[in-house]
């Protein structure tokens, strides 16, 4: 259909989630409350209706149904405002549970565009941590990530030209299933994705990535070895949101799924929550009550201030 996307592992995708899509519209979730419909259309009452339907889908890690769902709804939203959806499936040798897993990225374009046009990479993971003895359904980690990435979307697609030089891309298999994300376990997916673009000709100039992104007193830390630019970018837009006070750089490197794109040779900003400090970080406290309108609503406005500004480069 687009580009190069069969040489990258990527195949299209055409079924959209009806189940997960029928969720939505039914305002369904047995952990929070339901929004009037006219509150859930724009903004951040639209992220916060997207987190809520992907929560509603119950713990999603790897291989899970609940996993293929929340892809199934995620493309169903995307195609209404124009985004063509694409799977990207691989197998790893997973060594703390011993075995071989299969694993699948999605990744969108809008209106066609082809790999030599993208710029700029958005991107968050969908997986949600396996535990097999509690009920881990990741509202912060990392829903609210991909409930502002569709609200972004649903926004670009009203310039479809800025739309066209964007990459979405929602890694599966970002979370360890040993105990922490160490260099042999996690980010599964973000190193397969940044593999197949070390062997492009052209690559995107700049990526973000959001993840922890929607919790109340929303408190952001992102690494020490930030690029430059993009920690400028980001500092100005917290600035223009009157929420620079929530942005700080943290003292270490961290390792998520920014970590393989500049490997790849792509300068990428991680947007995350100061997981370190939060009690509720990767236990059942990480719910829906967990989110706020009013975090997701700083988040949307600085990461499309940042967008905005690497489009117009």
């Amino acid at each position: 259909m687009c580009g190069n996307f069969s040489n990258r592992g990527i195949v299209p995708r055409y079924s959209f989630g009806w189940l997960a899509l029928f969720l939505l519209l039914q305002g369904c979730s047995k952990e929070g409350t339901s929004l009037p419909p006219e509150q859930e259309r724009t903004g951040a009452r639209a992220a916060y209706a997207h987190t809520r339907a992907i929560v509603s889908l119950g713990p999603r890690p790897p291989g899970s149904a609940a996993l293929n769902n929340t892809r199934e709804y995620i493309a169903s939203q995307l195609q209404v405002s124009g985004w063509e959806t694409f799977s990207q499936p691989f197998t790893k040798s997973v060594l703390p549970i011993g075995k071989q897993v299969t694993f699948t990225n999605l990744i969108a374009r809008h209106g066609g565009s082809t790999e030599s046009q993208i710029t700029v990479l958005l991107g968050a993971h969908i997986d949600s941590k396996y535990y097999p003895d509690r009920r881990f359904v990741g509202a912060d980690d990392a829903a609210s990530a991909v409930g502002v990435i569709l609200e972004l979307a649903r926004r670009m697609s009203n310039d479809p030209e800025k739309a066209s030089r964007v990459e979405l891309v929602f890694f599966d298999g970002e979370e360890a299933f040993g105990q922490n994300i160490s260099p042999q376990d996690g980010l599964y997916g973000s190193k397969h994705y940044a593999g197949n673009w070390r062997m492009s000709e052209k690559k995107p100039a700049a990526g973000i990535i959001l993840d922890m992104v929607g919790h109340r007193n929303l408190s952001i830390r992102y690494p020490s070895d930030t690029p430059p630019f993009l920690e400028q970018a980001l500092l100005k837009a917290a600035r223009n949101a009157d929420a620079e006070h929530r942005f700080k750089k943290a003292l270490n490197p961290i390792l998520d799924d920014h970590v393989p794109l500049n490997n790849a040779g792509i300068p990428t900003l991680d947007i995350i929550g100061d997981f370190s400090q939060f009690g509720w970080w990767h236990t059942e406290g990480d719910n829906l009550k967990r989110i706020s309108p009013e975090s997701l609503d700083i988040s949307l406005r600085v990461a499309s201030e940042i967008l905005d500004d690497l489009l117009k480069e």
